[in-house]
């Protein structure tokens, strides 16, 4: 009997010691779980996390660049705090010292880095593509598989041959995680939301479709960057196609050229004769499509051209152009251009 007696208060030091270790061990944890750390030289360091990746190998990425004193508290964090979350794949960056809680919430969130890309008025889908592909915005590659398949994004014209044309020039707010398809598909849906009100209405009352509509509009764009002569632009060439004339537009057999491979960065007399779809030297009417991406006062000249006589225009030397009525008209204005060219190159050591 008195050996049971001393037993029992035994057993209940055991349990009490026990129950309080694990008292001290969980404070021990909760405490490193919210203890702010930084283990990097700098202000910050931008983590990259691939899709698919497994929670402990985030965690031990994280610890070898210094976010966190050890994979196991981000673990820990993760069950205790978010306990059946998913960590999101992306670009993180962590200024400054972070508790494993606070780097867990951040992965939990995705409150990935976000960049701002501007795509300027006038770019050609090339160029568009070199932009977001030079800044590590996934591939040139990805980016021409999609270009002959405008059909697999929506809101755009069904007879588009390619996505030239319909890449609206905006600022775009973009992830490391975004592939090719979500940023061409966020520049045609921002098209198709930018588009003038009434636009496809008024294209049709003018005589053509969208994408008609769209390509007068690129040629408009790449012709004149005064914002005053674009309607009026748009009223020359809409005068020569109601005429039958070639729209003889500079831009369109560069744009062939360029398809062609041949394009050596400046135009040569022998070359506006190439026979391309796209040079409106040699084809009638406009071209099979866009060949640049317009911004909206060019959509908007395109629906809306400037009711003048014009069926001529040549550059005025200063940006601007000179309009003619008639063909002597357009001869004496080209030769004031070119004069004037010469006077600037002879001035030119």
């Amino acid at each position: 009997m008195n050996r049971k007696r001393h037993v029992y208060p035994s057993l209940v030091w055991v349990t009490a010691l026990v129950v309080i270790l694990l008292a001290v061990g969980l404070s021990l944890v909760l405490f490193f779980v919210r203890a702010p750390y930084q283990g990097y030289a700098g202000e910050d360091v931008v983590v990259s996390i691939a899709p698919r990746t497994p929670s402990m190998t985030i965690f031990a990425v994280l610890e070898e660049r210094g976010v966190l004193r050890d994979a196991r508290l981000g673990m820990i964090a993760l069950k205790i705090f978010h306990r059946g979350k998913t960590l999101k794949a992306g670009e993180y960056r962590f200024t400054g010292a972070r508790t494993p809680e606070q780097v867990v919430l951040a992965l939990v969130a995705g409150d990935v880095v976000t960049y701002r890309i501007t795509v300027p008025e006038g770019f050609t889908a090339e160029e568009v593509f070199t932009l977001f592909a030079s800044q590590g915005f996934s591939t040139m590659r990805d980016y021409e598989a999609l270009f002959r398949k405008p059909g697999e994004f929506e809101g755009l014209p069904k007879d588009a041959p390619t996505l030239e044309g319909f890449l609206f020039p905006d600022t775009f707010t973009i992830t490391r995680s975004m592939g090719a398809r979500e940023i061409l598909g966020a520049m045609t849906r921002q098209f198709a939301r930018r588009l003038p009100e009434g636009f496809e209405q008024k294209a049709r009352e003018q005589g053509m479709s969208v994408l008609e509509a769209t390509t007068l509009a690129s040629l408009v764009e790449k012709e004149t960057a005064v914002a005053a002569e674009r309607p009026i632009v748009s009223g020359v060439y809409r005068n020569r196609l109601r005429k039958g004339m070639l729209l003889q537009c500079d831009p369109t057999t560069i744009y062939a050229l360029k398809r062609l491979g041949t394009w050596r960065g400046s135009l040569a007399r022998s070359e506006l004769a190439v026979d391309e779809p796209y040079n409106t030297y040699v084809r009638q009417g406009l071209p099979p499509g866009p060949i640049c991406n317009p911004g909206i006062a060019s959509l908007r000249a395109a629906i809306a051209p400037a009711d003048v006589p014009f069926l001529y225009f040549v550059a005025a030397g200063d940006g601007s152009h000179l309009f003619s009525a008639d063909y002597e008209e357009q001869q004496r204005n080209a030769a004031r251009y070119h004069e004037a060219r010469r006077a600037a190159r002879a001035m030119t050591p």
